[in-house]
């Protein structure tokens, strides 16, 4: 390698550090992506990776951010083509019934929020779910908000094309490559990192390490209280893909099902299956689950997709099933971190729940502040300052 001295170098290979990557060297900068494993295979392949910000109204500006990472998505498609990008532009059915008053009144004003924003979606009734979903039999009682132009991503897919474009254009990616100690020069200014393949030289540095963040910041600035003071809880999810079958192939559309026993969420997958998640039984997972505790809750949410889509379950048993427990990083308010380490020249940070509809909107943004200088304000409300101890 004949190179290493760089403009900005990015730690974390996941869709989040590597699109950074990808709109930094759009900008004209030379990047080194370091990732300790390998590219996209970490939360990114964990992900349920629906591009979405319609479940996010409550706060305008997070609702915005997520929206803008949603429509980048679509150029990014334009740019690369949907199919080789990953991206699935299906749809999205949030469905509830009216005998749930309560969650009912609470989607319908949801569905004002949505309106009240500009973002695309439709309420509709059983009968328009129908002709959706054919192969769905949807109880006469179901509203849905139709989010007709939110859409769902092969992340790790989607991430390889980025990191790829990131070669093509110039600059290097480092895989199996783990990012050990920031050096500073004289005035405490960031001047590169120190890695297991050497040294390399670069005036800024941006983390994207995922749940990792702080245990990463920690090391590499060798400031251990990063690791339990930095604002930002591991939450561990999972996710059940079935096999391919000719029934799993009949869902057209990411589908959230809302009822008081809680979220049910189901999408196709890549490999023709169907690819579900559910909030309780994230609730029965921790971080070192034992594998019969993962069948156990793969069990329960083949359950719960039987008793909403049988249709397409069929008799799919959880051992026929892949299971993927993935670690998402959940700021303390939920809301993204993004922007410099206050106190610090030239280090930078990146951690948020929703990284696979923010990825693009995060990387963009970051790219104009590190490059330019400039904080857009649409970055503004997710600094780090906003927290005790990092004003």
């Amino acid at each position: 390698m004949d190179q290493d001295s760089f403009d900005v170098i990015v730690v974390g290979g996941g869709i989040v550090g590597t699109a950074a990557a990808y709109f930094l060297v759009r900008r004209g900068a030379s990047v080194a992506l370091v990732e300790r494993d390998r590219i996209g295979q970490g939360t990114t392949a964990r992900s349920f990776a629906w591009i979405n910000a319609s479940s996010k109204v409550a706060d305008e500006p997070y609702h915005r951010l997520n929206a803008l990472g949603a429509g980048l998505y679509k150029e990014l498609g334009s740019t690369f083509g949907d199919s080789r990008l990953g991206l699935h532009r299906t749809g999205m059915l949030q469905c509830i019934s009216r005998s749930d008053a309560a969650g009912h009144a609470a989607m319908m004003e949801q569905a004002d929020y949505l309106t009240r924003y500009g973002y695309p979606h439709s309420v509709i009734d059983a009968a328009a779910l129908a002709e959706l979903e054919p192969h769905i039999t949807f109880d006469d009682e179901v509203t849905a908000i139709h989010a007709m132009s939110e859409d769902w991503l092969d992340a790790p897919q989607c991430t390889r094309v980025l990191a790829d474009e990131v070669r093509n254009l110039g600059s290097i990616v480092l895989e199996q490559c783990a990012a050990q100690e920031l050096t500073m020069s004289d005035d405490g200014a960031i001047s590169g990192l120190v890695t297991q393949h050497g040294m390399f030289s670069a005036p800024r540095v941006l983390i994207a390490a995922g749940h990792e963040t702080p245990e990463v910041l920690a090391q590499l600035t060798g400031y251990e209280a990063f690791s339990a003071r930095f604002p930002m809880n591991r939450v561990p999810g999972l996710l059940v893909t079935t096999p391919d079958n000719d029934r799993t192939r009949n869902l057209h559309h990411v589908i959230y099902f809302d009822s008081p026993a809680g979220a049910f969420h189901i999408r196709p997958a890549p490999n023709g299956g169907l690819r579900m998640g559910a909030d309780d039984t994230d609730g029965m997972i921790a971080e070192d689950a034992s594998a019969g505790r993962m069948q156990e809750a793969a069990a329960r949410l083949l359950s719960y997709a039987r008793a909403r889509v049988p249709e397409l379950i069929g008799d799919i048993t959880a051992e026929q099933c892949e299971l993927a427990l993935g670690i998402r990083p959940y700021p303390h308010d939920g809301k993204t971190l993004a922007g410099p380490l206050p106190g610090s020249e030239g280090l930078y940070l990146i951690a948020t729940h929703s990284g696979i509809t923010l990825a693009p909107a995060l990387g963009t943004l970051m790219a104009e502040l590190i490059i330019e200088g400039s904080t857009s304000d649409a970055l503004r409300p997710f600094s780090l300052d906003r927290f005790p101890g990092f004003s």
